[in-house]
């Protein structure tokens, strides 16, 4: 999905990104896993993610042709860090019971090789059909299975699917984006800018109809 170029020039970005947090940074992991957000207000160069022709048919797919994006990020995952806690992705997190369709659903864009050594995503098969999400302390599973992957892939999954980053036990940082999507009546705070294509997916062809108004008979 990415050439050498693009893995080169994304990873460059994306590290400077991290560098500028300067404490603010939204860490996780034992402090070492930093999420830079927002990656839409950071240049057109992860515009380019969001409505890629060869990613959109899955999610409309999964989630309906009206889907709109939540949040396009990065995920950091430096060396030294454990297994992360398995959870379910925002909304279906908070649901309970068995979703009846995708709700929601993830894309990672590799920008490293995937192994279980540095930090391979890790899913548990199956577990969108569960009743319930995983505890909030709960890092493993005896289904579980750690993703390896070549860089420039993209691991697409259904969000209610338990996932958690791995332990990083290599000398070099995980990279990953994250653009993730839901469908159109969960609605995701977004930016007005490019094609159409972006205005639908960004959700401004999906708002709330207003009020009925009476009849006149």
């Amino acid at each position: 999905m990415l050439s050498e170029s693009e893995i080169d020039a994304y990873r460059t970005r994306l590290l400077e990104l991290a560098e500028r947090e300067d404490g603010s940074a939204r860490m996780h992991t034992d402090d070492h896993g930093q999420l830079v957000r927002w990656l839409v207000n950071k240049g057109e160069m992860f515009e380019r993610l969001v409505a890629h022709p060869k990613m959109v048919p899955f999610f409309e797919y999964l989630l309906g042709d009206d889907y709109t994006l939540s949040t396009l990020t990065s995920n950091i995952i430096s060396p030294g860090a454990p297994d992360g806690a398995y959870h379910r992705d925002h909304a279906v997190g908070r649901m309970s019971g068995v979703m009846p369709f995708p709700m929601v659903a993830n894309s990672l864009w590799l920008l490293e090789d995937f192994s279980p050594e540095n930090g391979g995503t890790r899913l548990v098969p199956g577990s969108h059909r569960f009743s319930e999400g995983p505890q909030p302390e709960c890092s493993s599973h005896p289904d579980e299975i750690r993703i390896e992957a070549p860089k420039g892939s993209v691991l697409l999954f259904n969000g209610a699917v338990w996932h958690s980053a791995g332990a990083n036990r290599t000398d070099r940082a995980r990279i990953a984006l994250i653009c993730f999507c839901c469908r159109s009546f969960l609605k995701p705070e977004v930016v007005a800018r490019a094609t159409p294509e972006m205005r639908r997916i960004f959700g401004f062809d999906s708002q709330p109809l207003p009020p009925d108004k009476p009849t006149k008979v």
